[in-house]
């Protein structure tokens, strides 16, 4: 059953949150008493044996094994599996609730499109209707336990009245081993071009409409299907389920109070029951059991979907759409709001305030409604002149920037100098010296840097060349 809280959150208040906590059926309360109360039952236990049967060398290995797991706790990563499984998981639920299948479309096109009273006519869309209601009896009976409790056999459909038993022998005819819910379908289409070569129809894009309409139905079917056939990769809950699991049987041992002076890791305060692991067991196994829920939502919990209300609903809604009501339509008389009367309130709902439902800036501008606005052609040079703007300041920030990435860049270069003279005479000391200097690199262009740099080369090589020819 889905269990409804709607009425209970309808208005936001302090005391809203209490009326949804303290719910029993569908509850996080619910889903995790037991696994709660297994839980700090073994860690009863566990501190018991700690305190009373261990001897003191003991004691003192079980708390080092005890500081050694809950230092290690995080290398579980809980909220990082559960988030993206529950995510999935939430996916999946909200994919097979919107296929679910209701029949209320195809019911109005097969009630104003098919054209007549008499007993074949009716019969006809009777049995349309009839028909999609039966494919999703057939299709909900292999996915959902409750509708296969409650149709265990094609006899159980027959007597249900979802078919007839002259229907069941046609199908049982049907020589293959795969599933039959194409059947009904088959019939219904058949049945549509039939009424159109007789008339019935009135045209083409009126039987196209209708046949759309049955083949939308049958997709959605046919998705919840596919979500039955082919579920979460097992592999993933696997590691979801056993992880939250592993995780609290080992705070067992790693979150013991330790009572031994001369371990490392004793407790500032000694609690026989750890309330906070509690806790964290209460978030982190609620956050699971949701997934757990919704992971099949055609079983039998709390939460999982009324499939049979559904089924009762369609064919009950349909069959009166097609038959009783489609052309039981009211006279035609002037409404109540024709002389502009506003709608009415009921006297405790008239002092009610009703917030209009307006654009952000609608009242902006309010006081100015009356006055004459003067209207001028559009002014397109602005626009290149913005344009130009903006393009010559943006090349002159690129350049800026290029100059001062330029500046930086060899600002810090010094370029080392050195001068030597020799006297005519090698053994004259007075006459040799040597001066040597680094003097900073102006920045300066790099292409121009380097050109001065090979003509400063050939020069050089020029001066030695002509003191090599006088020596």
């Amino acid at each position: 059953m889905t269990i409804s809280y709607n009425l209970d959150v309808s208005s936001s208040s302090s005391w809203t949150f209490l009326r949804v906590i303290f719910r029993w059926r569908g509850s996080v309360w619910k889903s995790v008493f037991q696994e709660l109360i297994t839980w700090t039952i073994c860690y009863s236990i566990g501190s018991l044996v700690y305190r009373y049967l261990l001897a003191e060398h003991q004691q003192i290995q079980f708390a080092a094994l005890a500081h050694y797991m809950d230092e290690r706790m995080e290398y579980i990563p809980l909220t990082f599996l559960l988030g993206f499984f529950v995510t999935i998981v939430v996916d999946r639920w909200k994919n097979i609730f919107a296929n679910i299948g209701f029949v209320d479309n195809v019911a109005f096109y097969i009630a104003n499109y098919v054209i007549g009273n008499d007993d074949e006519t009716r019969i006809a869309k009777r049995n349309i209707v009839r028909y999609l209601c039966l494919t999703q009896v057939l299709v909900l009976r292999d996915i959902s336990i409750k509708v296969r409790k409650r149709f265990p056999n094609l006899d159980a459909v027959v007597d249900a009245g979802f078919m007839q038993p002259h229907e069941k022998e046609i199908m049982d005819k049907i020589d293959n081993d795969f599933s039959k819910y194409w059947v009904p379908i088959n019939w219904i289409f058949a049945i549509c071009v039939d009424l159109r070569l007789k008339g019935k129809i009135a045209a083409d894009v009126l039987l196209n409409g209708v046949l759309n309409e049955v083949k939308t139905f049958h997709i959605n079917l046919r998705t919840l299907c596919n979500y039955d056939w082919v579920p979460v990769p097992l592999a993933y809950p696997q590691v979801v389920f056993l992880a939250v699991r592993v995780y609290f049987l080992i705070c067992i041992v790693s979150r013991q109070y330790i009572i031994n002076d001369e371990a490392d890791n004793k407790a500032k305060i000694d609690l026989y029951i750890p309330f906070m692991t509690q806790l964290q067991l209460i978030f982190y196994m609620g956050w699971l059991k949701v997934a757990e829920a919704l992971l099949n939502p055609f079983g039998e919990d709390d939460d999982d979907l009324e499939c049979n209300y559904i089924i009762d609903r369609n064919i009950t809604i349909a069959l009166s759409m097609v038959d009783q009501t489609s052309t039981d339509i009211p006279e035609q008389i002037r409404d109540a709001f024709h002389a502009g009367d506003k709608p009415f309130y009921s006297e405790e709902a008239a002092d009610m305030p009703v917030h209009a439902l307006v654009g952000s800036a609608a009242r902006q501008g309010v006081e100015h409604e009356k006055e004459k606005v003067k209207m001028v052609p559009r002014n397109n040079t602005t626009d290149a002149e913005a344009t130009n703007d903006s393009t010559s300041s943006l090349k002159f920030s690129n350049s800026n920037n290029l100059s001062k990435r330029l500046k930086d860049r060899f600002s810090s270069r010094k370029r080392s100098q050195s001068l030597s003279m020799h006297g005519l005479e090698s053994g004259n000391a007075q006459n040799n010296f040597k001066y040597s200097s680094s003097t900073p690199v102006s920045p300066v262009d790099p292409v121009n840097h380097h050109l001065e740099t090979v003509r400063e080369e050939d020069t050089t090589s020029q001066k030695s060349t002509k003191s090599s020819k006088s020596t």
